[in-house]
Order: structure tokens, then C-alpha cells, then sequence
């Protein structure tokens, strides 16, 4: 490096220039990084901007909107109120100037069909002097004289026929703002007769109206430039005044059409939008807040700040990995090298012989020998060549041949596959001998590492002893005793190093398992071959030891016994190295000897559990054995019934019968049975059921075994079933209902008198033939279908209709299964008839009595609803029309309130007969309650047949009904719905008929209205 003249070493140009490179490096990604992020924020503000502006011109859309929404309404109202004028106007000049204000605005009157009831606007009617004739809902016309008003001199000397309207006046009682609306009335000869003047209070447009679908803080105004005044609502505070006033809006960002106030109502920033009203000089003003209306803004701009920040931090932590990244990349370079460095010293030192192959490839890429790019002196040594020799040749002609696979084939496989390969091989030339080495084959890049060691002592010394080992392996493989081995050193306590196959079809634990883990680990913590005190003991005594049988629970959860014998083996100081078992699976004489321990002890329980007294006896008839029933039958213990004492519990008329018995059995191979009686000690007497039968073994007979059974209940329990049998005969004949019992093959096996005397033939001859024999085929075909069901298992009850006799009976008939002994099998079933023919005829009258209207003789609603779901079943099926008609008496509460309810009932009464008058004979006519009316009519050709029954009811009913002393009129309301069919229900046919007559009474009664 070259220095100045003080000695000072002076940096050169290349200095300069790495150090430049590697600040390029370092800074070049946090700048990159760096400029992303501006550009990111400056576009996130740029976009902010745009859709700030955006939601600020949909807020005074918005408001416009909504204003011309409230100026359509105050615009509807003021039209209605002018026509309410007019037909003022109309009315009066056709009465010849007698109509008033109370006539004209009664509840559902002239004014109610322009105007909504609720307003109860203020009205007065003036003469053509300007005097009060008439007012209503509080009209005050000032103290001042109405002549001299502009308004009337206008209306009284113009001769149109136009309405003034007012901008909003004060009314001088009450200090309200009301806009005023007047119209002229003339006489027939066309002179001015008078006015009619409405008065609308503004308030009333903004106080309660709810079609301006805004916020709880939005403000709406009626806005009278021309007169300074100002109404409207604020959130839910109502605001009059006149010092509020609009301009329109100025100045950057301001929209056409936007609106601002002089002087704001409150603090809250609104944006407002205006609709005019030109003919009443009026303008609808609407404001919504402006959190409203950039609300969403404000949450897309949280969004776009929540994004942005989330992508910087992103970029600066990826700029930060990837600048630590760098700095490890760089690091390791730098290990590399070094590791490098390294790796040649060692492969110099090394006893292996090392060298680094370079795979050599063809024009495909196919490779075809590897380049020694380096070899050690070791491993050059012992190719038999120099280091200096080997460097730069191909390694194919230095190889050994008659290795397979070749030694080039897996090192190109190792270098494909990158994976390392380790192997002992022999390479043995011809007349020489053989040579072990173990090779080591690792992939670098574009070659292989290769490392050999010369291994042919040790490889020699190993095969002599796999050799001794083998043969004594395969001894105690093939030994059919279980074979196992366990160390007891020190180091290596309680681990196995041997365990045979007949140990694995033992244990169940496979030597993979076992051999190389200690007993604890291998087996579960109750194995028997597992026993940590039997090993203490051998080492504390060391002697061949013959253990005692052991349960051994198999992993399958089988279990097995073995045998075991343990013995110690010795180191050549005399100590205990390891621990030899011997054991025998005696499994399968254990469970020899069980069995036959089991099968006694059952032979002996079953004998006592038997019900049956059991006794044995030998050729001579002495007994050798008798159970415990046999002792309890008889009333003689075992001691006494042994040798010829069992012959004493024979009553003493049946003991001369023995002998015969055992000569019986003696000729003949089948048990002999007799019930022979039995005399206890204690004097009872028992009868019995005796089988005998001879022990034969082949054909010579070894003795006797005889069974015993008590049979005193079962012939007492006989008798108790014929008296029993016997009573329920009488009680059965005793009964009003015809009762039989029926089996499987329907054949009748018991009836009673009753149906003796239904069959009307002797009772005998019916037990015993089928219920097609004794009924007929016709009313067989009736009942066997209930019959079949029965015998599978249904309890039935069904009515049966008989007229044989010339009369109609009705029968209740019964079913009932009967099951055999095995309780699923139907072996039959019990039949109960009874005739119900009067109380069927009782329950029709009081059904009809239930569904009919005690006061008109109509059906009532019961009796409607029934025929109604009927009418309708039947029009589906049959696909006809029909018609349904809710109907409502008009008036009728005050003929009832006035006259009292006699005169009511008498008024329904008539209604209902003129009602029945006017229809077909086949509608059906129900009163549902009160003055409410239905009508069915079914098989309709056409919609317009019912709409013409309607027209005709409604006509009809409009006569006046004579009531005694007493003439009112009503009217009716109809309400008419169809149905031909589909899946409405009846409560909806009868709620759309409802429907409509509620349209028909609000379109002013007296009137019917019909369903699409």
C-alpha cells in the first residue's frame, strides 16, 4: 500500500472500491425497501382524497333524495286539502248552500275520502260578508274583520273557480304558523255565496312523519323563503322560527343543489339538500349528519391505515430477515472455506485412505468414470500408486473388477441419489486371499468423498464366531422348551440377550422385542418371568432352582402356565454372569385337570339344582346315590335312602311293582314310566311320576338311574281347572256380549249363550267350524281382513254393520290376539261383539244439537268448520269450484245498543231467514257469533255465479227489516274467497275471506269485495 511523505500507508483505488461494493450491498435493500413504503402512503392518501369527496357527494344525493321524499308528501297533503275545498265547494253548491262542517267532516264521511282522519284540521265556512256561518277542530278567524282581508276581496270578486293558498300566517289566538287554503263558493245563479278556508298546521309534516328514513340526529324543514319562517324537526326537538335561514353552499368541495344554514340549530355538522315546492312557496330541506354519511369512509379509511401499517411493518421485518439473512449467507461462506481448509488437513492425517472423485459425463449427460480431484498419500498407497500418479486420472482403470455391483456404478448412484453409502466388501483376487475393507461413499457437489479402511483380521475373527454362535442358536431355536437368558452384570442387569421361538409362542412377545431390554421394560409390570426377588435370591444363593407353576398373562390376554426351572451360569471368576430358565408351557394339563374338577363340581350342582328327584342303583336295585330333590320329595335323607332303604318311600301297594320294573328294563332299551304314590315319615301322601332307565355300556348293563317327580300340584291344579273351566262357562254365558275364542286355523273353540243365540242355531255344532262356515261368504269377506291382522298380532276394535234382520245394526267388535307359551307365537284370538246401535243414534242428535245456532237454526261455528273441511275434501277431489263468503251485519251494535237485545236477537233472526231467502238451495248458511255470517256454495261453473250471490245478498239486505213496533236498517259486508283445489287449509280459506271483508268495510260498507 502506498504511503505519503510522513510514512502515513495511503488506501489505493481498490480499497476504495470494495468498500464501496459493500456499503452498495448493504444499503441497497432498506432502500429499495424504503422507497415502496412512500409510494405506498402517497397512493393510500391520494385514494383517502377520492373517496372522501365521493361519500360526501352521496350524502347531499342522499339529502336531496330525501327532500324531494318530504316535499312529495307536504305537496300530496296541500293537494288533498284543496280537493277537500273542491268537493266542499260541490256539495254545497248542490244542496243549494245547506251543507255544513260537521255533515262534511263526520267519521267516515265526505272529508275522510280525501283526507286522513287523524288531522282534525281547523275549518270554517264564511258568508259572503265575511261572517262566521260555521267552524270545526278550533278554527279562530282573528279579531280583526275577514272582508277586508286581500284574500277574501280576491276570492269575492274573481269568479274562477282556483284555489288561494297562503304562505304560512300567524294565527293570532294561539301564535301558530298555518298555511291557509280558501276557495269561493257560489249560489246557483253563479254570485259569490261565500268560503271555505282549511288551515294546515307546518308542524304537522315534520313533527310525526317517519317516511324520511334518517338518523336520531338528522334535521327536516319546511322553509318559506319568501316569508322569513322556518319549521321543522331537529333530532326529536321541533323548531318554528324565523331566524334560520339557507344559503347555498360555497366554496371548495360545495355541490350543486347543497345547502348550509345561517346560523346553525345546534353543534352537530350536517350536510343539507333542498327539494323546491314552487306553487306553496315552499321548500323541503333535509339534513343528515355527517358522521352518518362518511361513516363508511371513516371505516374504509381505518381499514386502508390498519392495511398500510400492517404491510410497512411486513416490509420492514421481510428487509429485516432478509438483511440477516445476508449477513448468515456471508458468515457461512466464510465457514466454508474455512471447514475446507480444514477437511484437507484432517484427510492428511487420516488412517483411512481418502480421495475426492469428479463425476466425468458424456455428450448426454450420462456419467461415465469420476476424476481424482484429490487423494491422500494413504489412499494413493493402497491403489499402488503415488499421490502425484492418481491426481487428474480417471478412476475406472485403478478400480478392482470383479466387484458387483461395480465400485463406479455406486458411486454414480450415490452422487444421483444424494444419499451416503456405507459397506463392508470383499475383494478377493485369483490365488490370493481375501481382503476386507470398509468403504464410505459420501455425495459432494458434481462427485463423491470415498474413504476405505483395510478390516480383514477383524472380518476373519468375527466369521469364526458367527460360525459357533450360529450352531448354538439353532439348538435352542429348535428346542421345543422355552429358552431364555438374562444378564445379571452389573451393567447390564436384568437384560435379555437370548429368547427362543418356542419362548415367542409361549409369551407372545417376539424376540425383536425382548433381547437388548431389560425384563422390566420388555414385559408388563405383572409378567411372571418378571420377578425381581427370584434373581436377588439366585444371586444371594447361587443353585440350579425348581420354581413352582406360574400363571402367565399373555399381551392377547390369553393365559398360560408354566414350569421353570432357573440355573446360574459363571464368569471364569467364579461370579454370576448370567441367569439360564428352562420352562415347560403345562397349560394343557392344567386345564386337563381343571376340567375335570369342573365337570364334577357341575355334575354335582346339576343334580341338586334339578327339579327332578335323581336316584342310581346298581344291579341288585341297591341305591348308590340320591340328590337333594330326591330327599325332599321322599321326606329320607341320603343315609337312609342308601342300600334298599329308598324302597321305603313307596306306598306300600306300589313296592311289589319294583321287581317287574327291573326285568322291564333288563328286555327292553326304552325308560319304563309309571306315577306311582309315596308315603313320607310324616304320613302325607305324594303322587309321583317314575322313569327308570338301564346304564348300558355296549350291551352289558352296569345299573340303574331312575327320576323322581312330584306331581301333587299339577293333579290338584287339574281338578282346580275343570271347576274353573266350569265357572267361567257360566259367567261368560251370563254376559250381554256375544264372546268366542277363535284358534289360528279360524275355527271357532268356545262362544258363549250370547252367540248361540246370534247364530240361531245349536250351540254345539258352532265349535269346530270356521268363521267363513258359520257367517256366510259375504260377510266373511267383510271380516277377514280384521281376522288376518289379528292372528299377526293386532289388538283390533272396529264396527261392524249387519242387516240381516231388515234393520241396520251397528256391532262393536273386539280382537284381541291370544299368545302361545312362547310369548310371540299367535295362536289364536278372543272375539267381544256388543250392539252399540242405540248409542250410535244418541250420539248423532247430540252431534247435530251441537252443531246448530240455537238462536237463527243455522250451523253455528262447529257445525261450519265440519262442513267447511268437507266441501273443501270434495272440491279437491272432484276439481270443482267453490266459494266461501265472511259476512258482517252493518250498523248492527247500535240497533242493539239502542233497542235493547230483543229487538238484536229479533234483527238476526230476520237477517237470517232473508239471507236463507236469497240463496241456493244447496249453500250451506252458519252464523259464526254476534253479527258475523258464512256462507258455502259449492259446484261453482264460474267466479262470477258467487260474485252475482254477493251483489244479490247486498241488495237484499238494504231493504228495512220490520221488527214488531220497531223498523231499522242495516246493511251487509261481504268478504268472498275461492278454493278448487291444492294445499290450503281451511283457517286460510276462512282468513282470506276475512280479508275481504275487511276491504268491503273499508271501502265504506254495504259492499262486497272478492279474492283473485
Amino acid at each position: 500500500m502506498p504511503t505519503n511523505h510522513q510514512g502515513t500507508p495511503i488506501p489505493s483505488a481498490s480499497v476504495f472500491r470494495r468498500s464501496a461494493r459493500r456499503l452498495f450491498r448493504i444499503l441497497l435493500l432498506p432502500c429499495f425497501a424504503l422507497s415502496l413504503v412512500a409510494a405506498m402512503w402517497i397512493t393510500l392518501y391520494h385514494q383517502m382524497g377520492v373517496e372522501r369527496d365521493a361519500a360526501h357527494h352521496d350524502a347531499v344525493l342522499s339529502s336531496q333524495a330525501l327532500a324531494r321524499v318530504l316535499s312529495e308528501h307536504v305537496s300530496h297533503i296541500l293537494r288533498q286539502s284543496d280537493h277537500a275545498t273542491q268537493l266542499f265547494k260541490l256539495k254545497y253548491e248542490e244542496t243549494q248552500g245547506s251543507l255544513r262542517l260537521p255533515e262534511f267532516s263526520q267519521r267516515n264521511g265526505l272529508l275522510d275520502s280525501v283526507l286522513p282522519a287523524k288531522l282534525n284540521l281547523p275549518m270554517a265556512l264564511l258568508d259572503r260578508h265575511g261572517m262566521l256561518l260555521d267552524s270545526a277542530n278550533g278554527f279562530n278567524s282573528g279579531p280583526g274583520p275577514t272582508a277586508a282581508t286581500s284574500w277574501f276581496l280576491a276570492l269575492a270578486g274573481g269568479a274562477g273557480d282556483a284555489s288561494q293558498f297562503s304562505t304560512p300566517v300567524v294565527e293570532p289566538r294561539s301564535g301558530k304558523w298555518l298555511i291557509q287554503i280558501a276557495r269561493r263558493l257560489d249560489h246557483a245563479d253563479g254570485s259569490f255565496a261565500g268560503v271555505i278556508v282549511i288551515m294546515i298546521d307546518p308542524l304537522y309534516f315534520v313533527d310525526d312523519y317517519d317516511r324520511v328514513s334518517v338518523d336520531d340526529e338528522a334535521a327536516l324543514f319546511l322553509w318559506a323563503h319568501g316569508a322569513h319562517l322556518t319549521i321543522g324537526r331537529v333530532g326529536e326537538r321541533l323548531f318554528v322560527g324565523e331566524r334560520l335561514d339557507f344559503r347555498a353552499r360555497k366554496g371548495a368541495g360545495a355541490l350543486a343543489g347543497e345547502l348550509e344554514p345561517n346560523a346553525p340549530p345546534d353543534r352537530i355538522a350536517r350536510v343539507y339538500s333542498y327539494s323546491d315546492m314552487d306553487r306553496y312557496a315552499l321548500v323541503a330541506v333535509v339534513g343528515i349528519t355527517e358522521r352518518a354519511a362518511m361513516e363508511k369512509f371513516e371505516r374504509h379509511r381505518i381499514r386502508y391505515l390498519s392495511i398500510a401499517l400492517a404491510v410497512t411493518l411486513g416490509i420492514v421485518a421481510v428487509t429485516a430477515l432478509l438483511m440477516r439473512q445476508s449477513a448468515r449467507l456471508r458468515a457461512s461462506m466464510r465457514a466454508a472455506r474455512d471447514a475446507q481448509a480444514t477437511s484437507r488437513a484432517a484427510a492428511e492425517g487420516s488412517l483411512d485412505g481418502v480421495m475426492f472423485l469428479k463425476a466425468r459425463r458424456d455428450a448426454g449427460g450420462i456419467i461415465t468414470d469420476f476424476v481424482v480431484a484429490d487423494i491422500n498419500d494413504k489412499g494413493a498407497a493402497m491403489l499402488g500408486h503415488t499421490r502425484a500418479a492418481v491426481t487428474g486420472q480417471g478412476i475406472l482403470p485403478l478400480l478392482p473388477r470383479d466387484v458387483d455391483p461395480p465400485f463406479l456404478e455406486r458411486y454414480a448412484r450415490v452422487l444421483l441419489e444424494s444419499q451416503p453409502l456405507e459397506e463392508e466388501v470383499e475383494l478377493r483376487a485369483p490365488g490370493e486371499r481375501a481382503v476386507w475393507i470398509r468403504h464410505q461413499i459420501v455425495p459432494i457437489p458434481d462427485g463423491v468423498a470415498v474413504s476405505w479402511r483395510d478390516i480383514s483380521a477383524r472380518k476373519v475373527a468375527e466369521l469364526e464366531i458367527s460360525g459357533n454362535r450360529g450352531f448354538l442358536q439353532s439348538l435352542i431355536e429348535h428346542l421345543p422348551l422355552l429358552i431364555y437368558v438374562k444378564s445379571v452384570r452389573p451393567a447390564s442387569f436384568g437384560t435379555m440377550v437370548v429368547w427362543n421361538k418356542a419362548a415367542e409362542a409361549a409369551t407372545g412377545y417376539a424376540a425383536d422385542d425382548v433381547i437388548g431390554k431389560t425384563d422390566c421394560v420388555a414385559f408388563a409390570p405383572d409378567f411372571a418371568l418378571c420377578s425381581l426377588e427370584e434373581d436377588r435370591a439366585m444371586m444371594a444363593s447361587p443353585a440350579a432352582v425348581d420354581l413352582p407353576e406360574k400363571p402367565l398373562r399373555r399381551p392377547d390376554g390369553e393365559l398360560r402356565y408354566l414350569h421353570t426351572v432357573s440355573v446360574p451360569l459363571f464368569d471364569n471368576g467364579g461370579a454370576i454372569e448370567y441367569i439360564l430358565c428352562i420352562a415347560e408351557d403345562v397349560t394343557r394339563r392344567h386345564e386337563q385337570e381343571q376340567n375335570l374338577r369342573n365337570s364334577e363340581a357341575q355334575l354335582t350342582a346339576i343334580t341338586n339344582a334339578s327339579p327332578l328327584g335323581l336316584i342310581r342303583a346298581d344291579l341288585r336295585g341297591n341305591c348308590t346315590y340320591v340328590n337333594r330333590m330326591f330327599e325332599t320329595i321322599t321326606g329320607l335323607t341320603r343315609e337312609q335312602a342308601l342300600g334298599r332303604g329308598w324302597t321305603q318311600a313307596l306306598h306300600p301297594e306300589e313296592r311289589d311293582s319294583l321287581n317287574a320294573i327291573f326285568q322291564h328294563q333288563r328286555r327292553n332299551p326304552e325308560p319304563f314310566k309309571k306315577v306311582v304314590r309315596c308315603l313320607r315319615p310324616d304320613g302325607s301322601l305324594v303322587w309321583t311320576s317314575v322313569k327308570v332307565a338301564a346304564v348300558r355300556i355296549g350291551e352289558r348293563i352296569e345299573g340303574f338311574v331312575g327320576t323322581i317327580d312330584d306331581i301333587t300340584t299339577l293333579r290338584e291344579a287339574e281338578l282346580a281347572l275343570r271347576e274353573s273351566e266350569a265357572r267361567l262357562r257360566t259367567i261368560a254365558d251370563t254376559l250381554p256380549a256375544m264372546v268366542a275364542y277363535i284358534d289360528a286355523n279360524q275355527v271357532y273353540r268356545f262362544h258363549n249363550l250370547a252367540y248361540h243365540r246370534e247364530f240361531g242355531r245349536d250351540g254345539a255344532a258352532v265349535p269346530g267350524m270356521t268363521v267363513r262356515q258359520t257367517v256366510g261368504e259375504q260377510r266373511f269377506a267383510t271380516l277377514e281382513p280384521y281376522i288376518l291382522r289379528a292372528l299377526k298380532g293386532e289388538t283390533l276394535v272396529f264396527e261392524e254393520h249387519d242387516e240381516s234382520e231388515g234393520t241396520e245394526r251397528t256391532l262393536e267388535v273386539t280382537y284381541i290376539p291370544q299368545l302361545g307359551e312362547d310369548g310371540a307365537t299367535v295362536v289364536g284370538f278372543h272375539v267381544m261383539r256388543q250392539d252399540i246401535t242405540s248409542q250410535k243414534r244418541e250420539k248423532k242428535r247430540l252431534l247435530k244439537l251441537a252443531q246448530v245456532d240455537a238462536l237463527t237454526g243455522l250451523a253455528n261455528r262447529a257445525g261450519f268448520l265440519h262442513k267447511l273441511s268437507v266441501a273443501m275434501r270434495e272440491s279437491a277431489d272432484d276439481g270443482h269450484l267453490m266459494a266461501l263468503m265472511y259476512m258482517d251485519v252493518d250498523h248492527f251494535k247500535p240497533v242493539n245498543d239502542t233497542y235493547g237485545h230483543h229487538v238484536g236477537d229479533a234483527l238476526l233472526k230476520a237477517f237470517s231467514a232473508r239471507l236463507t231467502q236469497t240463496l241456493r238451495a244447496s249453500d250451506t248458511v252458519a252464523r259464526l257469533g254476534g253479527d258475523e255470517f258464512t256462507i258455502i256454495m259449492e259446484k261453482l261453473a264460474r267466479p262470477e255465479d258467487a260474485q252475482a250471490i254477493a251483489a244479490k245478498i247486498v241488495s237484499a239486505m238494504q231493504a228495512p227489516f220490520e221488527l214488531g213496533t220497531v223498523t231499522v236498517s242495516v246493511s251487509a259486508s261481504i268478504g268472498l274467497a275461492y278454493f278448487s283445489g291444492g294445499t290450503l287449509e281451511p283457517d286460510a280459506l276462512l282468513q282470506q275471506a276475512d280479508m275481504q271483508l275487511y276491504q268491503a268495510k273499508q271501502a265504506g260498507r254495504n259492499t262486497w269485495r272478492a279474492a283473485a
